[in-house]
């Protein structure tokens, strides 16, 4: 298949997943689709045998050749193996999944390209996901009531739900070298890159499982990485105007839960006094600052 037959492109990254790299990729060649597609599977060079697993896929299943792999000889990191796996893709659309997360629908590339084919002001769309707890206590991400869909907008988002493994979006929305400009890009920074050049849709139909296990890139981290990685992503954002509107409010809250969090110093406090706009966001602020006064250092 030429890369003018492909339709959509299968971004996937892995790292040590070898008890699940198996499950994700079968999940990808058991999609039901009318359109060509291919697969772009990057190997952060892991240190067990996904490798071994990966190749063996390849050779033996039916529709192995649809798989374009990659296997790193240096480890690129999260983001950077992210950034070249998207650098690689030739299709019109680009669909995320991480090497420990499979998708549940069959149908689940082809609902997701027939509603943007259908819908030319939307620019990404993505779903509500089943996943479990390190306790095996399994349970459903999704919006709540019998709402079915909803419409991220731009002008008008209080929040998003980005969900990295459902993700689906037109390649030419996405810049790839600003990306290069974050320490952490993901699923937030491409949601808020597409959604700055169209709308977005949440189906609250469940399409894929995510995993949650020790050994997982996210989980492994404890709360203040995750949230110093938040801060992180969340000030590149700021450093574009087109996006400062919209994180404004969650890079004001998530810089003083770090403040909370034990990690005091003069730049923390200042960018929060910066970010303020509203008089009960500077109540917020003064709390928080005098709770934790004996803590603070500049």
């Amino acid at each position: 298949m030429s890369s003018r037959d492909i339709s959509v492109s299968v971004c996937i990254s892995a790292y040590n997943h070898v008890d699940f790299i198996e499950e994700a990729l079968n999940s990808v060649l058991d999609q039901e689709c009318d359109f060509g597609y291919e697969i772009i599977l990057s190997n952060d060079k892991s240190t067990d045998q996904t490798h071994e697993v990966i190749t063996k896929i390849i050779d033996n299943h039916p529709l192995g050749k649809k798989i374009r792999y990659f296997n790193q000889e240096e480890n690129l990191g999260i983001n950077g193996n992210l950034i070249f796996t998207l650098e690689q893709a030739t299709g019109k659309y680009i669909a995320l999944l991480e090497g420990d997360d499979y998708w549940l629908d069959n149908n689940k590339l082809q609902k997701q390209f027939d509603f943007l084919e259908a819908h030319p002001d939307y620019t990404l769309c993505t779903a509500a996901y089943r996943t479990v707890t390190l306790d095996h206590q399994q349970f459903d991400r999704k919006l709540g009531g019998d709402v079915k869909d909803f419409t991220y907008t731009f002008d008008t988002i209080k929040g998003f739900s980005p969900n990295y493994l459902n993700m689906f979006f037109t390649r030419q929305s996405l810049e790839v070298e600003k990306l290069k400009k974050f320490v952490y890009s993901g699923d937030n920074v491409i949601f808020l890159m597409c959604l700055s050049k169209g709308k977005i849709y949440f189906s609250n139909e469940i399409l894929a499982f995510r995993r949650t296990h020790a050994n997982s890139a996210w989980t492994a981290k404890s709360e203040i990485e995750r949230k110093r990685m938040g801060v992180e992503q969340l000030i590149g954002l700021y450093k574009f105007p087109e996006f400062r509107s919209t994180i404004r409010s969650s890079l004001f809250y998530i810089s003083l839960d770090l403040l909370c969090s034990g990690q005091h110093n003069g730049k923390l406090i200042w960018r929060s006094f910066k970010l303020i706009r509203k008089p009960n966001e500077f109540i917020y602020f003064a709390r928080v600052l005098l709770s934790n006064l004996h803590r603070v250092y500049v």
